[in-house]
């Protein structure tokens, strides 16, 4: 699974808190853990801890809401991603073949409700009925409007349909739906900026983006006598994309008799980070940054999941968007 980017800033909580959820955590294992770092997403509340084997957190949230729990050992990490209802929750986890797992989780039932509908949707995914796949997270997506895992349903119909805009009109009276509320949240942003980004965008004029090229002056891409190009969109840190970038560097030779060109266009705001990366590993295909602007290539196509990769003819009709290097080469055969 492809990493999905949420940027969001940690702080540690400090003072008094007057909470509305209450989370103990209980982690059984024999490993070594030094700490554990729990985050609530919505309201970027945060506690970095040393390890114990029952902690005890409280969180302002008075809502069901999404949070990240990660246990380190010595620079190794493991987590589990979570959504819970407010209250007072008991988790119980171990650590199995290098992954943390949930065994328990009482007093939330949307824990349930989460899991419940992992296995519906595998059940599903399994019979290879597209018209039924679409029916369930279209539905379940519209069971679940009141709350942010609605996101999460929302985002992989959209994921199977990125290359079908006729499909994906169909989120669109359902996101009308969500309260003003959930509209203000992250995941909202994220899932409506990708809808449209992939709707208003037929054309990717390279000409119209302004890019911060390796020598860190403004520029304008062009890939010319190329009959296509793949856009990489990606940032230092990213693992998924630092790996597709060692194949991509051998697949180079390849790409150019084929008359591909394969353009770079990194997300990182630190041009000194970006500029280290691409000395560090010799990679001088065609890279850029963004540049400053709030408008700027990123934003306009709503990119938020990297790697993405989009294939352009040489008129800059989108043709094919992924996040999968395999599925954007299989287009060029």
């Amino acid at each position: 699974m492809k990493l999905l980017l949420f940027g969001f800033i940690l702080f540690l909580s400090t003072g008094e808190i007057h909470s509305q959820t209450h989370l103990k955590l209980i982690l059984k294992t024999n490993l070594p853990i030094d700490s554990a770092l729990i985050v609530h997403f919505t309201n970027q509340e945060s506690f970095f801890l040393a390890f114990k084997d029952t902690l005890e957190l409280d969180f302002k949230i008075g809502q069901t809401d999404f949070y990240h729990i990660n246990y380190t050992q010595k620079g190794k990490i493991f987590n589990e991603k979570v959504y819970l209802n407010s209250g007072n929750i008991i988790i119980f986890m171990k650590i199995e073949n290098d992954k943390l797992l949930i065994d328990t989780v009482v007093g939330s039932p949307m824990f349930d409700n989460v899991q419940n509908w992992k296995k519906q949707y595998a059940a599903v995914a399994r019979a290879k009925d597209s018209a039924l796949l679409d029916s369930f997270l279209l539905k379940t997506y519209e069971d679940q409007i009141d709350n942010l895992f609605s996101f999460n349903i929302a985002n992989r119909y959209l994921t199977i349909h990125q290359n079908n805009k006729l499909k994906l009109y169909a989120l669109l009276p359902l996101m009308a739906k969500q309260a003003d509320e959930l509209k203000k949240q992250f995941g909202y942003s994220i899932l409506n900026d990708r809808l449209q980004g992939i709707i208003k965008n037929n054309i990717v004029a390279l000409k119209n983006f302004e890019l911060v090229d390796p020598s860190n002056r403004t520029v304008h891409a062009t890939a010319a006598n190329a009959d296509f190009v793949i856009l990489d969109f990606w940032f230092v840190g990213c693992v998924p994309c630092m790996e597709d970038h060692k194949r991509i560097k051998a697949l180079l030779p390849a790409l150019k008799r084929k008359k591909v060109e394969l353009i770079s266009i990194s997300n990182d705001d630190s041009y000194l980070k970006w500029k280290d990366y691409l000395e560090k590993h010799n990679y001088s295909w065609l890279q850029y940054k963004k540049s400053r602007p709030a408008d700027n290539i990123i934003t306009q196509l709503g990119i938020s999941t990297y790697p993405t990769y989009i294939l352009l003819n040489k008129e800059g009709k989108v043709l094919f968007s992924t996040y999968s290097l395999n599925e954007i080469l299989k287009q060029l055969d």
